[in-house]
């Protein structure tokens, strides 16, 4: 489990109970998380706690010409991806008229957004927007092809899992929980001039 967590871990997953339940186990044991910290401090790099979604990810130590390409790369991938999201994240708010944000382990059924859907213009008119860009983007013009077709891209890249392949009911994953943590680090850069914690914050949240 040592080997297949830390493989994990450096290829950017998020460590969640709903995500990587056996792995989340793993480093819940004190002595496991310390063996990880001490061969990732060998690769320059940290075993990251994040409290509000309890869940681990890897980041950088340090921002250095060894990793500032790969960095620079991981910012730019995240920085494409920021806008659909958030715009994913407002939409489901809307239709699911709570105002309860996607956080680790909160569930959403797609069969009970469709009707939403079907019966609004609004909400349709922004789905068709936001399924004009990518990582969305589509040639579907029908509401629930447009839905389920965003729900995959979520269960793709590790922001969804369902229990059952088949199942109507996806399960959020801690991967939403880094999207707020971002949110709240951008509000507060374009406030006040970063101080050095807020930059170790921001080489956290690229990895």
């Amino acid at each position: 489990m040592f080997k297949q967590t830390v493989e994990q871990l450096l290829t950017g997953a998020v460590i969640c109970e709903t995500a990587f339940a056996d792995e989340f186990e793993y480093l819940k044991a004190p002595e496991n998380s310390l063996r990880v910290e001490d061969f990732l401090a060998n690769l320059d790099r940290n075993l990251t706690y994040l409290d509000s979604a309890d869940a681990y990810y890897c980041t950088f130590q340090q921002v250095d010409q060894d990793n500032s390409a790969e960095l620079t790369a991981l910012f730019s991938d995240i920085r494409s991806s920021f806008r659909p999201m958030v715009e994913f994240l407002e939409l489901l708010l809307t239709a699911s008229q709570t105002d309860l944000p996607l956080r680790a382990k909160s569930v959403v059924n797609i069969n009970e957004l469709f009707d939403p859907f079907e019966h609004d213009q609004t909400l349709r008119e922004q789905l068709r927007r936001l399924t004009s860009i990518k990582p969305f983007k589509t040639n579907k013009v029908e509401t629930r092809e447009q839905l389920v077709l965003i729900f995959q891209k979520l269960e793709e890249t590790g922001y969804l899992v369902r229990k059952n392949a088949g199942s109507s009911r996806y399960y959020a994953t801690a991967r939403f929980d880094l999207i707020y943590l971002l949110i709240e680090f951008l509000n507060d850069s374009e406030r006040v001039e970063l101080p050095e914690s807020e930059q170790q914050q921001q080489e956290e949240l690229l990895f």
